[in-house]
């Protein structure tokens, strides 16, 4: 939240101390003609010394003004989720009449000016002065302005979720269903309104599902898919399973838009998968889809964190494939990819060994974070495997990577970083 002020305040310093000095040097000279000039100088300066008192009176009264404007801006702009502009209004009123409590003094009418994002308060105060009437002066204008900028933040979630066989062990599938529809919950509840939180669910194996309804996508490569090369065509629709495999190199760590030839993304028969899982839903705010999607999720296949990365990002993207819809330049974006897989990488389109699959992931992971996206990574170890360097390095910080064992832990987790999602996208 971002406080400024602007003020109309009395200067009060650099004209008290020209008086002082012009006092002190009458009083210094013994001349006998400096003598007569202060007697008859004595009312005008004692009038410029009631003067400097009003100023000093009005300064003291314009730092009161702002405390109160300051803390009436702050404390209604952090109560203002869900509530309308005339709330917000009325409660930035109520809030500066408890803050300014001055005796003999009006609490003065704010003009209040609130959007979706902002929040200014403007007050003015006519002083009435002691010793300034004598020179025609009987109030002094006092007014000052105080504007916070609280601007909601709007998030956008991709989850990658391990959809491969070991996750039906130890409960770690069951238990990823109730942790993530609950998730959904939380995203769901914190949106003010439609389209403040997007949510994408990207399920994984050693491929990932775009669905058979994209067998015609001019970005879909059929030359690896046997029952399917050459024929782009309704012919495919009962033979492909809408599975695809990594990009060639080095697309495969990239966002880039496929235009054509070796970035394109590969389309695989269903029998090379090992397991096609279930098919992936892009950012919506439709969370009965999202639901659904999760519910339908059933462990097959080897791990390859790297494609569940890959797409989770394209999610993100606008643009072929995935087309996230635009940004709204009136409002801040948290771009935000949750890897939750319970361990160790087996098998990716070029590569059969975890060293090897791991080193590409940590390429991919590094080109994640320098767009600007934030990575939390959740570990389920159920089965003494050990840390996944990997997944530590993938995470965003430290403290952005979870390590667990016990599938059991997992709700309280993606609650945990739900909260923090929450409050990234309340404040700035």
């Amino acid at each position: 939240m971002v406080l400024e002020y602007q003020s109309e305040r009395p200067s009060v310093v650099r004209f008290t101390s020209i008086v002082r000095r012009t006092l002190s040097s009458f009083s210094a000279d013994r001349r006998g003609a400096v003598a007569v000039l202060f007697a008859i100088c004595i009312v005008p300066i004692m009038g410029l010394v009631g003067a400097a008192i009003d100023y000093q009176a009005a300064a003291r009264l314009h730092a009161r003004l702002q405390s109160a404007l300051d803390a009436a801006a702050v404390s209604a702009s952090s109560r203002a989720t869900g509530k309308t502009q005339a709330q917000i209004a009325a409660d930035a009123q109520a809030f500066f009449a408890i803050q300014f409590q001055e005796p003999g003094v009006p609490t003065p009418i704010l003009d209040i000016q609130v959007t979706n994002s902002t929040l200014q308060l403007t007050a003015q105060i006519n002083m009435s002065t002691t010793f300034l009437p004598i020179v025609g002066i009987p109030q002094v204008p006092i007014g000052s302005t105080a504007k916070t900028t609280w601007g909601f933040t709007r998030l956008r979630v991709a989850l990658a979720l391990d959809n491969t066989g070991s996750m039906g062990s130890s409960g770690k599938m069951a238990n990823l269903k109730t942790a993530t529809l609950n998730l959904l919950n939380q995203l769901q509840s914190n949106a003010r309104t439609d389209g403040d939180v997007l949510t994408a669910i990207i399920p994984f194996a050693k491929v990932v599902n775009v669905g058979n309804q994209f067998r015609d996508a001019a970005w879909i490569e059929w030359s690896d898919a046997v029952v399917c090369r050459g024929r782009r065509s309704q012919s495919c629709s009962v033979d492909w399973d809408g599975a695809i495999q990594d990009r060639d190199q080095n697309f495969d760590i990239s966002n880039a838009t496929p235009t054509g030839g070796s970035n394109r993304f590969p389309a695989v028969d269903r029998d090379e998968t090992g397991g096609t899982p279930t098919q992936m839903q892009g950012l919506t705010t439709n969370w009965g889809q999202l639901r659904s999607t999760v519910a339908q999720m059933q462990p097959a296949g080897n791990t390859n964190q790297g494609i569940g990365l890959a797409w989770a990002w394209q999610a993100l993207t606008p643009g072929i494939p995935m087309n996230a819809p635009p940004q709204d330049p009136n409002y801040a974006y948290k771009n935000v990819i949750i890897l939750i897989s319970d361990g160790v990488n087996t098998e990716s389109r070029f590569y059969a060994t975890s060293a090897q699959i791991d080193a590409r992931q940590r390429q991919m992971c590094d080109a994640i974070k320098a767009a600007g996206i934030t990575i939390y990574t959740i570990q389920i170890n159920t089965s003494g495997d050990p840390v996944q360097a990997v997944m530590q390095y993938c995470a965003s910080s430290a403290e952005k990577f979870v390590y667990m064992t016990s599938a059991a832990q997992l709700d309280g987790t993606l609650r945990d970083i739900g909260g923090q999602l929450t409050r990234l996208r309340l404040t700035n």
